[in-house]
């Protein structure tokens, strides 16, 4: 037991410091300041949240370890030993209790910042309702109960108290001097911690009204715009993109490469705004993988076999689709009639982890909210968005609409047409332009390299169909009668 004693003793003297300087960096780092005033959290920020909040959660796990290794300290018989063993897990609780208070008053009234603590994230194994978990009980009334009580076995063994005091090395007077500044705090409390519960029992009651409906409104809107997904305006449909336009294309991609694809005779494409209606990242062969030395990667290895079922000899492509994100052969990928190659001017390194962070993101459910403030679902382009953003200088601007920020295929295209007239040099312009392939009026396709294929970008841009309207021609200037 003294050693069990010692042991906690100088976890909770490693873990106090180490949980200040986390409180510093979170503050520090004004994540919550840059997403309010922004409207979301980018991908990076996000990983940071993340980071912070696993870090604060495993500090918490060890705490509450020496909290439940001294429950049982009104059973030990011997008195000096029965008194140590309460004072290390008394002083543990209220650092737990301390702590959980800075990061409630923090962030329980930001509900940008509350959401994205309370999301779930299997790559940092954190689970959902994180922040809603402290919250609770941090409220308690037993967890509050038992705080008090351990500031009355306190005043009732101060005597004890003070002879530990004078005798004990200089671990157990931090330890002392830690309890007696924070059991103030504690007794001034209980006001705070009840009118807690109360908020939380009414978002708690007020959520489990809501949850059904909402749940059922996702539901049936998945299933309608998942069927819709699916259908065409002609029952006769023949893709553009066959097999010999494939065959040329590509020899031109390489992985990482970003597809915007349309298909005409599309419900979606029909019904939806702009042009460009998806987007998917080629991801390329197994053999192209090895060489970029990714396929031993735990994330990408663990995909191998559905990467060597799909591939048909022409790569793979990792798409957001209904129902998920999945990996898919460059022919199903293309089953369209138009498409667009952007290539990410990333240096290796930077296009590797863009790859694993796309692979991280297979088997999410797809989003049919379109909500980029979301992680745990992905539509189409967010999986681009959560890919490249913030790498090398590849920068998306969400756009806002019917409330959520999202960004379709056409912003990013057009974001991408913009920066090609932006005054700062060449290099920072994020992709290059590899390919386009355009279905014509005629019903062919027509392969168009740079400076063409910007041309026709602009076109598309400013309204022009390529497969239904003859190309618009160049204005002339006539001569004036004298």
């Amino acid at each position: 037991m003294e050693r069990q004693i010692q042991i906690d003793l100088e976890t909770l003297r490693t873990i106090v410091p180490a949980l200040e300087r986390l409180e510093s960096q979170w503050h520090n780092a004004q994540l919550s300041v840059a997403a309010r005033a922004r409207g979301y959290f980018t991908p990076d920020e996000e990983d940071r949240v993340r980071q912070l909040l696993l870090s604060y959660r495993n500090y918490r796990f060890a705490l509450y370890e020496i909290i439940y290794r001294g429950y049982g300290y009104p059973q030990i018989p011997d008195p000096e030993g029965r008194l140590m063993v309460f004072l290390v897990a008394f002083g543990a609780a209220l650092i737990v209790y301390a702590k959980s208070l800075k990061l409630i008053q923090a962030y329980e009234r930001e509900p940008l910042v509350r959401k994205k603590l309370n999301e779930p994230e299997p790559r940092f194994e954190l689970e959902p309702e994180v922040f809603e978990e402290l919250l609770r009980s941090y409220s308690s009334p037993g967890n509050y109960r038992g705080l008090i009580k351990g500031v009355w076995f306190w005043r009732a063994n101060r005597r004890g108290i003070q002879k530990l005091a004078a005798t004990a090395p200089e671990d157990w007077k931090w330890l002392l001097a830690l309890i007696r500044h924070e059991i103030p705090v504690v007794r001034r409390r209980l006001l705070h911690v009840l009118a807690c519960r109360l908020r939380y029992d009414w978002r708690a009651f007020v959520t489990t009204v809501l949850r059904p409906v909402r749940t059922t409104r996702y539901s049936v809107r998945s299933q309608i715009a998942g069927a819709c997904s699916h259908l065409r305006t002609t029952l006769h449909y023949e893709p553009a993109l066959k097999g010999d336009v494939l065959t040329s294309l590509q020899p031109h991609l390489q992985p990482g490469d970003v597809l915007l694809i349309r298909a005409e005779q599309k419900l979606t494409s029909a019904i939806l705004p702009g042009f460009w209606a998806h987007a998917a990242l080629f991801v390329g062969k197994a053999s192209d993988l090895e060489q970029l030395d990714l396929m031993g990667h735990p994330m990408v290895a663990k995909h191998r076999h559905v990467i060597t079922q799909q591939d048909a000899g022409r790569g793979c492509v990792i798409e957001a689709i209904s129902p998920r994100v999945q990996i898919n052969s460059l022919e199903t990928a293309l089953y369209a009639d138009h498409v667009a190659v952007l290539r990410p001017r990333l240096p290796t390194d930077a296009l590797k982890a863009s790859l694993i962070e796309a692979f991280h993101h297979v088997d999410k459910p797809y989003d049919f909210e379109f909500d980029f403030n979301v992680s745990t679902r992905i539509v189409c382009t967010e999986l681009i968005y959560r890919s490249f953003h913030h790498r090398g200088p590849i920068e998306f601007v969400l756009i806002k609409r019917l409330g959520r920020y999202t960004l379709s295929g056409d912003d990013l295209m057009n974001q991408w047409l913009d920066s090609l007239n932006a005054p700062y040099p060449r290099e920072h312009v994020a992709f290059d332009l590899v390919q386009l392939a355009l279905k014509r009026d005629a019903g062919g396709v027509e392969f168009l390299e740079p400076p063409a294929a910007v041309v026709a970008l602009q076109k598309i841009r400013s309204g022009w169909k390529p497969a239904t309207q003859p190309e618009p021609q160049p204005a002339t200037t006539q001569p004036m009668n004298p």
